[in-house]
């Protein structure tokens, strides 16, 4: 999660489920959850991506994921 979401397309919903064989809405939705309410991260079709609110407070989103 954390190296997807430095990119700024985000991570591709599509490509986390065939490498990791589980679906990252579902194993991270507490803090996609949490980030998403505070409007750091968004869902936009197949990608989990940082708003440019979470760009500019990126280390807050990481540390939700350590």
């Amino acid at each position: 999660m954390l190296l997807g979401l430095r990119k700024i397309e985000g991570i591709n919903i599509n490509l986390y489920k065939n490498k990791f064989k589980e679906n990252p809405i579902f194993t991270y939705r507490k803090e996609l959850e949490k980030l998403a309410k505070q409007e750091l991260i968004e869902i936009d079709g197949n990608y989990i991506k940082l708003t440019n609110k979470g760009i500019d407070l990126a280390n807050i989103v990481w540390q939700e994921f350590v």
